[in-house]
């Protein structure tokens, strides 16, 4: 989903076990924002919950949603939901650095 420095970022088995998944699901508009905008759009999705909490990664088998990955033992929601922020968040500084951009096909064109 996420490309870093020029190379698609790997992604991790995305049924592990003890892994969940926030999966923010965005709106065939958002495709005329730009990455920032939308790596904002996701993480404002996350502060106010308006997410889907998985054990599987949702964003390879559903157009237009992005999955977070949580790894880690968390014990409720909200504990996930913060984990999750905090990736979205510093998934946003290096869209804003120029250093990561958005597979824009991948999210918006299958």
């Amino acid at each position: 989903m996420f490309y870093h420095n020029g190379t698609m970022m790997r992604e991790f088995d995305t049924n592990a076990q003890g892994v969940k998944w926030v999966n923010v699901f965005l709106d065939k508009r958002d495709a005329r924002l730009d990455d920032l905008a939308i790596m904002c759009t996701i993480v404002t999705c996350i502060r106010t919950r308006v997410v889907s909490i998985t054990d599987h990664a949702m964003h390879l088998d559903i157009p237009l949603c992005v999955s977070i990955r949580v790894p880690g033992d968390h014990h409720n929601r909200e504990s996930i939901l913060a984990a999750a922020e905090l990736s979205a968040e510093s998934m946003r500084s290096h869209v804003a650095a120029g250093s990561v951009w958005i597979d824009r096909a991948l999210l918006f064109q299958r």
